[in-house]
């Protein structure tokens, strides 16, 4: 019963509101740019110095077929930022870059994308 009430009261404010004006159509929508991001990808590989500490050597990509991608990273080790940032211009279809292991000999390290963005 209190579920028709609100229903009710939901159609009467729309009702006093009076009509309400479409939005004209855009002349051209603008088109969403691409987000850097989502080109860049880690990987990992089996090193031997890396392997040696349960480990895998991290590397960073960009996988955008044509666009270099400048990239900001920070470093953690064992869950902590270590206040390490680091700069790369990423080019398309390169090789990937080496960051490092993701142990070391104290334990686990991890790199985080910050920021990215296209140089074109």
């Amino acid at each position: 019963m209190q579920s028709r009430h609100l229903i009710a009261g939901a159609l009467l404010a729309a009702l006093w509101a009076g009509p309400v004006a479409a939005a004209p159509p855009a002349a051209s929508a603008p088109v969403a740019a691409e987000d850097a991001r989502t080109y860049v990808v880690f990987v990992q590989e089996f090193a031997g110095t890396c392997v040696s500490r349960n480990g895998v050597q991290i590397l960073v990509k960009n996988t955008h077929p044509t666009r270099t991608v400048k990239v900001w990273l920070d470093r953690y080790h064992m869950g902590t930022g270590t206040g390490d940032r680091s700069r790369s211009e990423l080019l398309p279809a390169a090789d990937p870059e080496p960051l490092g292991c993701s142990r070391t000999t104290d334990g686990p390290q991890e790199w985080r994308l910050v920021r990215a963005m296209f140089l074109d």
